[in-house]
């Protein structure tokens, strides 16, 4: 009989352990059980435990992410959305056929350099011309590999190494901060009017005064809006992070709304859109014919949202959760870029400020 067991009657293989003064015993109905518990409990007190890698090694990272995928194990919250995108693109990739066992950071390191063309960069450059997609693109996709990875590790009570480790994702682009120059908004408006897309001059308007996303703005339909109540709004029931929201219109977005009814009693057109496009992307088509980049240098339609939240900093007292509301920021850092515009205020509250003088 192996060391630490001893058969009890039928059926009964008592399993023991004694380690540092410290005796555990249990017993079980077969020898092999027996001494698969006096294993992994010798192991645990010992920091020698055995772990059995062969699962890992046999799960390749497409399995692991059809595991994920089931049920809620990606999560519930408004970032699961995502992170489920991201796993399907890890299955279209050349590792999805490799065991988890052997994807290591060199692995990922040379992925991010063929996604990026890295390779052909310019100087001081991180994306070369021939990438697939961008810096916080490969970010976000190396994130929804390492939650993979650690749930898992954690459901399995297998460990692993992560390889999503330090220095693999690429540095953080800084965000885009382009906005609309003195007299550029009039200019763009002027020429948005000469568009053969009769909606196009309302639709910046509402982007700029709403801060609207490009394919809220598609999929808003008439049955949405309100412009008969005391304080006009339109409801927006699903957003970019899946949570509805209510967005209060300003006098000159209210107009814009008003330019686009077809008919009047806009409240009986139940799922008519305000904006004549199938997905957000004919909206920013329209865009670009008429902002070029000789006339509006590097001008994108999502500038149109940045500068309105720019305003929203810079004309109003709103507070940041009062303008999160608006806009739809999930918390109060997305907002962090945008709190400088203020600054100068705080000059007011300083000792011999305005409000301090005597």
């Amino acid at each position: 009989m192996p060391d630490g067991i001893q058969i009890r009657g039928p059926d009964q293989f008592r399993a023991q352990v004694r380690r540092n003064g410290v005796q555990k015993s249990k017993t079980f109905k077969t020898l092999r059980e027996a001494q698969q518990w006096r294993r992994v409990t010798d192991g645990k007190a010992s920091a020698n435990e055995f772990v059995d890698l062969k699962q890992l090694k046999n799960t390749t990272l497409r399995q692991a992410c059809d595991w994920m995928l089931e049920g809620s194990r990606a999560g519930v919250n408004a970032n699961a959305k995502n992170i489920r995108a991201k796993l399907r693109y890890w299955k279209t990739t050349e590792l999805a056929t490799w065991s988890m066992a052997a994807i290591h950071d060199w692995d990922l390191i040379e992925w991010r350099r063929a996604v990026l063309d890295e390779d052909n960069a310019e100087d001081g450059e991180v994306v070369g011309a021939g990438a697939e997609c961008g810096p916080q693109s490969v970010i976000h996709r190396l994130n929804a590999l390492s939650k993979l990875l650690q749930t898992w590790s954690r459901a399995h009570r297998i460990p692993l190494v992560n390889p999503v480790s330090r220095g693999v994702r690429p540095p953080k682009p800084d965000g885009r901060d382009r906005r609309l120059r003195e007299g550029e908004e009039e200019k763009l408006l002027a020429a948005a009017a000469t568009s053969s897309r009769s909606w196009l001059k309302a639709a910046i308007i509402i982007s700029i005064e709403s801060c609207v996303r490009q394919t809220e703005l598609a999929t808003l339909s008439w049955d949405r809006v309100r412009l008969d109540v005391e304080y006009p709004y339109f409801d927006l029931p699903k957003t970019k992070n899946d949570r509805p929201r209510r967005v209060p219109l300003s006098v000159r977005s209210i107009e814009a709304l008003r330019s686009l009814l077809p008919v009047d009693g806009y409240q009986v057109l139940r799922g008519i859109s305000v904006i004549p496009v199938e997905t957000g992307r004919g909206i920013a088509h329209a865009f670009k014919d008429v902002a070029t980049d000789r006339e509006f240098p590097d001008l994108r339609w999502h500038d149109l949202r940045h500068e309105g939240v720019s305003r929203l900093f810079e004309l109003t007292d709103l507070r940041d959760h009062e303008i999160m509301q608006i806009t739809g920021h999930l918390t109060p850092s997305m907002l962090a870029r945008y709190t400088h515009l203020r600054a100068d205020r705080l000059g007011a509250r300083l000792p011999g400020g305005p409000l301090n003088k005597r």
